[in-house]
């Protein structure tokens, strides 16, 4: 009888164990370690609460046959995108995640060995993870098949997706141009150039970005169709903004900053267009036309802020793009209208060493070191009032600044 019933108990218990489907581990940090100890891969499944379809996997998740497989075959971790603690893992990979849900795939060592948008069936999320298994198939392999020739889309499209999620953007720019090259014009108002465009893609001059901010209306049709109304602008102006903030938009000439701005016209940011691009048209301007066309553009954004620290950041811009002193007396005058409006410790400082910088521009050496010595008192005060973590980081920029700055006018 009690055979019987310990027979029973063990039956019921592993259909129970079965039945939850894929085993999680509570820990990223404790995944990584089993890994280790069982020589196994990771799989994650990077998911956000909020979002239907992530939710929407859960039963699949939970199905007999997938739970047997990744069980046998991975050590899993379900990352929750909406929980600060864990996307901490994402940042220091430098991952960054285009689309959620997402499934990524890793060695032991915290190496991407695959990714893949999941395909909701049994089926088809047991091949993601046998995908992720064969050196054949893995995504992490496919730079390998690249370097040899392979121009096939599904190559090339896979690894432009895995360079953005890397945020590797050279290759990414190189491989996403050759998909474009290969892939045939005739289907580019196709939902699978849209999620080309949405996912692959981190430079918005690339044929597929240029196709798709001409023809928004057909990706608002698309995302409207999948219930994401409004994501077609989100995914573009993601592009958009790319391009503005990329290390390479200092060097940006008028008519592509031109083009910016009327991409963001497109996406319905007209009215954020000044804010977000004036630096690198002053810049354009001072390379194209000179500092007496770039400087009025810069004094009519002046003219128009009444922000103290906006203020002394346009003193900033100027001690580092314009070319000489011809404008420093007017330029002193911003920093004039500044002062009264600063009370901040950390402010202050800043406001004393961009000053002294204008001096050194215009050539007072003994002002600029008054400045310094003013700066320094001003910084004092700020490390001892600093007391979370953002506030230290300021004040040792600005120290670090100030240091530079000392050096130079010995």
């Amino acid at each position: 009888m009690k055979k019987i019933l310990f027979s029973s108990v063990f039956v019921f218990i592993s259909c129970v164990v079965f039945a939850q489907g894929i085993n999680w581990e509570p820990t990223i940090q404790g995944a990584f370690a089993k890994a280790k100890a069982q020589n196994k891969p990771v799989f994650i499944e990077c998911y956000h609460p909020n979002c239907p379809i992530c939710m929407s996997l859960e039963p699949t998740l939970k199905n007999t046959e997938v739970g047997k497989f990744y069980n046998q075959n991975f050590i899993n971790y379900k990352l929750n995108l909406s929980d600060a603690n864990q996307v901490k893992f994402l940042t220091a990979k430098k991952i960054y995640l285009p689309t959620f849900p997402l499934f990524l795939y890793f060695d032991k060592n915290q190496n991407i060995l695959h990714h893949t948008d999941p395909v909701n069936t049994p089926k088809d999320l047991v091949k993601h993870g046998k995908d992720a298994l064969d050196p054949n198939t893995q995504s992490g392999e496919f730079w390998k098949r690249y370097q040899a020739g392979n121009r096939d889309i599904s190559v090339l499209s896979g690894l432009a997706y895995l360079f953005r999620i890397t945020q590797d953007t050279t290759r990414n720019i190189k491989v996403a141009n050759d998909l474009y090259s290969v892939y045939p014009k005739d289907k580019l108002n196709s939902l699978e150039s849209w999620e080309i465009a949405k996912k692959c893609l981190m430079d918005v001059d690339n044929g597929f970005a240029e196709f798709w901010l001409r023809n928004i209306e057909t990706a608002k049709k698309y995302e409207t169709q999948k219930g994401h109304a409004g994501n077609e602008t989100a995914a573009l102006g993601a592009l958009v903004q790319m391009a503005i903030y990329s290390p390479k938009a200092s060097k940006y000439s008028l008519a592509k900053v031109n083009k910016l701005k009327q991409y963001m016209n497109v996406i319905g940011a007209g009215q954020y267009i000044t804010s977000n691009t004036w630096q690198i048209e002053a810049q354009a301007l001072i390379r194209e036309q000179g500092q007496d066309r770039a400087f009025p553009f810069v004094q009519n954004l002046v003219n128009q802020t009444t922000q103290p620290q906006m203020l002394v950041y346009y003193v900033t811009f100027f001690n580092v793009n314009f070319p000489d002193s011809k404008y420093a007396a007017t330029v002193r005058s911003w920093l004039t209208r500044a002062q009264s409006q600063l009370t901040a410790p950390q402010d202050m400082a800043n406001f004393r060493y961009e000053s002294a910088r204008l001096y050194k521009k215009a050539g007072d050496i003994a002002k600029a070191k008054q400045e310094l010595a003013a700066a320094k008192t001003s910084l004092a005060t700020a490390k001892a009032k600093a007391t979370d973590a953002n506030s230290k980081k300021v004040v040792e920029l600005i120290s670090k600044s100030i240091d530079g700055l000392a050096a130079q006018l010995k």
